[in-house]
């Protein structure tokens, strides 16, 4: 069994939440979890929806949700598992088989998602050593090694690179890197991978364009170019202006789920009923959101691709991010509205997930109507990112029949 203490830092400043015990069998982990009583007798809040404020042991099979916000997904696994390979490589050995509270304490401190920390009981430093983040001038470096890790083989130096950089906390299959922006903020620049058959992150950046254009609150953004390639830059929306971390949930949290479990919107908006600072605010948040998912083709929409933040001791709907057109229009969506996961049963759905999102029938067509006004010039935001026209047209096979069929259903 580890033990591993829980911090979390507010406003700056570091508290002990609890000691959560790991026991780790064949690669297999589960947890229990001791809130401290000196959290106990605060005004802290829960860190998981799924382990409310009380005394005693509470259990969960593998980790603690909340802890696999903070850890690595496809891409930081990815890194980690090559490191380990490279450093059994070097030493002449075996090559260890690493468990989920192996990956969660292998992220670096200080990029680590959210506002949860980890130490070792009687330690003063923290688990998770330390990274560099550069500057963005790196980026140039940073898209060769991140384009050397995506290959077959395992370049040390590309690896070691990555690593150093913190890129490890950070969420999602695609290549990454943490940087930091000219006013020394924590950013996050997302890379081309060389199986992409489409300009990826141009079309991102152009859904966030619309996304904020219908009124939707996303990150700071901005697209880049790396030689001929789209590199989007994103600031972090954990950690305020002044640098201070800020408490973070997946949806996958929020809901009691499991990783790469279907849910429903339904489910989304329950958790927001549950545990929102304001349900009805976050609601017609959730809505507008699904409204462009559906017209723009936002396929690749599971639980990890939404989020909340902590705010007055609850928590709020995050800024959207991960926002992604597809051009097949056959693709079924990861979180089916209402039942629904494809056309033209989705437009269907939004009008049944009005009333879980506290609209009435007329509101909700009040916002599918300003939400699709918002999109139409979608052509001139691509064009804006430098997107091909042969791009454009093909997106057009999927966005065109989309937008269509919300705007009929006003």
């Amino acid at each position: 069994m580890t033990t591993v203490e829980v911090l979390v830092d507010e406003a700056g400043h570091t508290r002990l939440v609890g000691q959560a015990h790991v026991t780790r069998t064949r690669g297999e982990v589960s947890t229990t979890f001791l809130y401290d009583a000196g959290y106990l007798s605060g005004d802290g809040m829960a860190i998981d929806p799924a382990f409310p404020l009380a005394a005693g042991s509470q259990h969960q099979s593998g980790l603690v949700r909340a802890f696999s916000d903070s850890a690595p997904d496809r891409w930081g696994r990815n890194l980690i598992e090559k490191a380990e390979r490279i450093r059994a490589r070097q030493e002449g050995s075996a090559p260890r088989h690493l468990d989920d509270l192996d990956f969660l304490l292998g992220v670096s401190d200080n990029t680590r998602q959210g506002a949860l920390r980890f130490r070792l009981p009687g330690r003063e430093e923290f688990l998770g050593s330390p990274s560099t983040v550069p500057r963005l001038v790196s980026l140039p470096e940073l898209l060769r090694a991140a384009d050397d890790v995506a290959s077959d083989d395992d370049p040390a130096a590309a690896v070691k690179r990555l690593l150093d950089t913190g890129t490890t906390g950070l969420g999602g299959a695609r290549p990454k890197a943490s940087v930091r922006l000219d006013d020394g903020s924590l950013a996050i620049a997302k890379f081309p991978h060389s199986s992409d058959d489409w300009d990826v992150m141009a079309w991102e950046a152009t859904a966030l364009g619309l996304l904020e254009g219908a009124g939707i609150r996303t990150p700071q953004h901005r697209l880049t170019r790396v030689g001929r390639r789209s590199v989007l830059i994103l600031r972090r929306f954990d950690r305020t202006p002044s640098g201070e971390r800020i408490g973070y949930i997946s949806a996958m949290t929020a809901t009691g789920s499991a990783d790469g479990q279907h849910r429903d919107y339904a489910d989304i908006a329950e958790a927001i009923r549950d545990h929102s600072l304001s349900p009805r605010q976050d609601h017609h948040k959730l809505f507008d959101r699904v409204v462009v998912s559906v017209a723009l083709g936002n396929t690749d929409d599971h639980l990890r691709n939404h989020g909340f933040l902590a705010e007055s001791g609850s928590w709020i709907l995050s800024p959207a991010f991960d926002v992604n057109p597809n051009p097949d229009r056959s693709r079924p969506r990861s979180t089916s509205i209402m039942g629904a996961d494809a056309l033209p049963d989705e437009v269907e759905g939004l009008r049944a997930l009005a009333q879980e999102c506290s609209l009435t029938a007329d509101q909700a067509a009040e916002r599918m109507r300003r939400v699709a006004s918002a999109l139409l010039d979608w052509r001139e935001q691509a064009r804006r990112h430098r997107i091909s026209e042969h791009e454009i047209a093909t997106m057009a096979e999927s966005i065109e029949p989309r937008l269509q069929a919300v705007t009929k259903a006003i």
